[in-house]
């Protein structure tokens, strides 16, 4: 993804789109990448590639180069047209390439350029919803998940928009953009959080909690809103609830809140403490009980696995959309 410098407009007109695209598609050509999804709009655009030999970095320099002096010589311009070098964001996840794929394809939509993804023909969901589109669009992932989910034999264009064109929930969308800002390296948990059982989630935050500093911030499998919210229907329909043990007591479900927005959210701990109304030492002491709860009190353990299963129910919309994670986990 990249930007024009200064928030400038970086695609004036469509020719400006098709000059920048036939280079991607050059790209694609010479064997250096892979499209499986794209948004071009006027200020920004978005990519999802696949690079077979491990030049993405090299591709995306000439593109841009490329565009940016054929632009400048189309203006009489010079100087340099993005903010910056090419943002990139490693996509080892299957759940999330699903709902990343969707974020695309809501970019012309949120950006107010069309009424649906499919009506925008600056980007990939223009072309999915056709039979036929660019040779340089490699479909084949795409289109087995609609397949899979439609437990068809042939892809339909019609049916993409039921597999991908369900807008975005509030909380998915801020987890992506999320995402797309941390610089968190890694292995991504997601794939084996969805859908997993409360017992499975507490052993992989047992597992966390023994391998972390205090200090880390993993990759966010969860948005902040959710957590807050289901711990707060749980301290509304059960009560408060004070943790006992060693050390001074305090207030189970803050604790519990710290440490999902820190291990669920990726929250650094100023973040977490400003969600829950306390310093970033406040979070820090919360997040150590935390640690101290999970190995010496079966009740907070069970709590915070029931918990922090719901809270990824309700981001990632589970009960209305399970299918599309089995669809994702059986490519």
């Amino acid at each position: 993804m990249n930007r024009g410098i200064a928030k400038r407009t970086l695609f004036e007109n469509q020719l400006d789109i098709r000059t920048f695209l036939s280079r991607l598609a050059l790209a694609v050509r010479a064997g250096a990448l892979e499209v499986h999804a794209y948004c071009v709009l006027t200020t920004h655009f978005h990519l999802l590639l696949r690079s077979p030999e491990e030049r993405l970095s090299e591709a995306l320099q000439l593109i841009q180069n490329s565009y940016s002096r054929w632009f400048n010589r189309s203006r009489r311009r010079d100087g340099p047209l993005y903010r910056g070098r090419f943002r990139s964001k490693c996509v080892d996840s299957e759940e999330y390439r699903f709902h990343l794929v969707r974020y695309i394809d809501e970019n012309s939509v949120v950006a107010g350029l069309a009424e649906t993804p499919a009506a925008y023909p600056h980007a990939s969901a223009h072309h999915y919803a056709q039979a036929r589109g660019p040779i340089w669009l490699e479909r084949s992932w795409v289109e087995s998940v609609v397949k899979r989910r439609k437990k068809a034999v042939d892809y339909l264009p019609a049916d993409y928009a039921g597999t991908f064109g369900a807008p975005l929930a509030e909380g998915l969308r801020r987890l992506v953009e999320r995402r797309i800002e941390l610089q968190s390296a890694g292995l991504d948990p997601l794939d084996d959080l969805i859908g997993a059982a409360p017992l499975q989630v507490l052993d992989w935050m047992r597992r966390k909690a023994q391998l972390a500093d205090g200090t880390e911030v993993g990759l966010p499998v969860c948005d902040g809103a959710d957590v807050c919210g289901i711990v707060a229907q749980e301290r509304a329909k059960t009560g408060g609830w004070t943790l006992g043990g060693r050390g001074p007591q305090q207030d189970g479900w803050k604790v519990i809140e710290v440490a999902l927005l820190r291990d669920l959210c990726g929250a650094t701990l100023a973040e977490a403490g400003e969600r829950t109304g306390t310093t970033i030492n406040g979070a820090a002491l919360r997040q150590a009980r935390h640690r101290r709860a999970m190995e010496e009190d079966s009740e907070y353990a069970a709590r915070l696995s029931e918990v922090a299963a719901r809270a990824m129910e309700r981001c990632h919309g589970l009960a209305a959309d399970r299918g599309a994670g089995d669809a994702l986990r059986n490519p």
